[in-house]
């Protein structure tokens, strides 16, 4: 099973040690999204229709939405993996970025100093200054904006009647959003809303609920609250729902999250 060896919050937005030992499924994320390999196994990861392998000498981009997973039968192997989840709203604050353009790039020796200084600090499992963890984000990233930003464009406008749709689907009721009542709120059948939702966020509108929902999730996982009870603010009919929802979409059961070294620490 995916256990995580360490994990620390802040502003930028979070950073985990991952010791992954089995395939990860399609899912996607709000955040800037960059994995670096630090020891074990060499993994092959699909994002959007690219495959791409991640070892020692490369990072993997993933862009907010993007859609990626493990190609299973290239990810049989434990792989021991730093995965940094950058805010945009910091991102662009400190480097004025437009975009990202969803790549891998090879790894710098600076970088790759980082990395596993990053990975053997959070691994330790002892207190963590905040501020280090900044300034070892922040170099990655400007060095990441070196390798990686290219001209990109941005998509389509968005449709007014999608920007309508995502207040509906950011409420979480039981059951989950009655995806066809919500097209029909905003003038559209089920099919056109979900051809023009990935047209103007990347992704469909289930797997943009069941993000929302892992983020949020994550968060209370950050505050002295039971299990059960994170359950059912989340509309949940039972914990045992919420945990088998949360491990098939992250790879581990949230406990184990609230238990990895640091991650209850938040920079204020």
């Amino acid at each position: 099973m995916t256990g995580i060896l360490g994990a620390y919050r802040g502003e930028f937005g979070r950073v985990t040690y991952l010791d992954i030992t089995r395939p990860i499924a399609t899912h996607a994320h709000p955040h800037i999204h960059m994995l670096f390999k630090v020891s074990g196994a060499d993994r092959s990861m699909q994002v959007e229709n690219r495959a791409i392998e991640l070892h020692r000498s490369n990072w993997i981009l993933v862009n907010p939405w993007q859609r990626h997973f493990d190609i299973p039968e290239e990810c049989q192997a434990p792989t021991q993996m730093l995965a940094l989840y950058i805010e945009k709203d910091w991102c662009r604050q400190r480097m004025d970025w437009p975009a990202f353009a969803g790549s891998d790039c090879a790894i710098t020796a600076g970088m790759r100093i980082r990395v596993d200084l990053l990975a053997r600090m959070l691994g330790k499992g002892a207190n963590v200054d905040g501020d280090w963890v900044e300034q070892m984000v922040s170099s990655i990233m400007c060095e990441a904006a070196r390798l990686a930003l290219e001209d990109t464009s941005e998509r389509a406008a968005m449709d007014f009647r999608i920007r309508r749709a995502l207040a509906a689907l950011r409420v979480r009721t039981k059951g989950g959003p009655d995806f066809e009542a919500v097209a029909r709120s905003v003038g559209m059948s089920r099919s056109r809303f979900f051809e023009q939702f990935r047209n103007s966020i990347g992704i469909a509108p289930n797997m943009y609920v069941d993000a929302l929902l892992i983020e949020r999730a994550i968060s209370l996982l950050g505050e002295d609250k039971p299990i059960d009870d994170i359950a059912e603010t989340l509309s949940f009919s039972a914990q045992s729902s919420f945990t088998r929802f949360f491990k098939e979409r992250v790879g581990f059961p949230p406990s184990s999250l609230r238990q990895a070294p640091q991650f209850s620490q938040i920079v204020q």
